[in-house]
């Protein structure tokens, strides 16, 4: 593999600054009024929509194409799973909060876009390397912060605890060298988590109540994707620093 002399750190475009404004500015003026929430709508939507009228010209062939194949994987994920609820509620089944399924929808639809450009611009296992780290760092300092709260557990805990962040971390690595092998570890893991947590959750609710909780799907999503494309490698475009585009052949 060819890598550029100098490489670049990748910035981001003045569309991403306003449309990532956009998104957290609506989120925080919901507390306000909800009609806010229409700005996290533009950030999201709108420069795809610009994009595609020809307003908009900030990307190049390669990001295009990944852009369209996300929102094919999309649309392929929330349709199927529109169909399952659309057979359950026919046959009989009925939900306490249906309106909470839009909320549901709308994180379907962020979550596999996101992960699916993700794939296809960094690669398998550049991508699960990233997502196990910021999962490892995120479950290190909520592990390190819980046991410097009001009820103190001790320093054995305070230094135990945080090693539970451990196994992302080798997972990552993994994921560099044998791809299959963290692949599989990775889905062993997602399944381990959602009889942990997912089921005893699904017991005291219904599986519908628990498509509500967006956190399942941050959760168990990127792991499982992980998991599932690092079984899957092989060879494929990514792209470097410099967003030079360049042929990858994955082990």
């Amino acid at each position: 593999m060819s890598k550029p002399a100098a490489p670049k750190r990748w910035r981001p475009t003045r569309t991403n600054l306003i449309a990532g404004g956009l998104v957290i500015g609506g989120f925080i003026l919901t507390e306000v009024n909800w009609w806010f929430f229409l700005l996290v709508a533009a950030g999201t939507f709108g420069p795809g929509i610009l994009r595609e009228v020809g307003w908009l010209r900030d990307k190049d062939e390669f990001q295009r194409q990944a852009a369209h194949r996300a929102g094919y994987h999309a649309f392929l994920t929330v349709g199927l799973v529109a169909f399952l609820l659309v057979v359950f509620f026919r046959t009989g089944g009925t939900m306490e909060h249906p309106h909470r399924l839009v909320t549901f929808f709308l994180a379907l639809l962020w979550f596999t876009w996101f992960f699916s450009s993700l794939l296809a611009y960094w690669g398998a296992q550049k991508t699960a390397a990233r997502i196990l780290i910021a999962f490892g760092c995120v479950w290190l300092v909520f592990t390190i912060v819980s046991n410097l709260g009001p009820e103190w557990t001790g320093w054995a805990a305070l230094l135990l605890h945080p090693l539970l962040a451990a196994p992302f971390f080798v997972l990552a690595w993994l994921s560099t060298r044998w791809p299959r092998i963290a692949g599989v570890m990775l889905l062993v893991e997602s399944l381990f988590l959602f009889v942990l947590i997912g089921l005893p959750t699904i017991a005291r609710t219904s599986i519908l109540e628990m498509f509500t909780g967006v956190v399942f799907i941050l959760f168990f999503g990127p792991l499982l994707v992980s998991g599932s494309a690092l079984l899957c490698t092989g060879k494929k475009s990514e792209r470097t620093e410099d967003g030079e585009e360049v042929l990858m052949t994955e082990k």
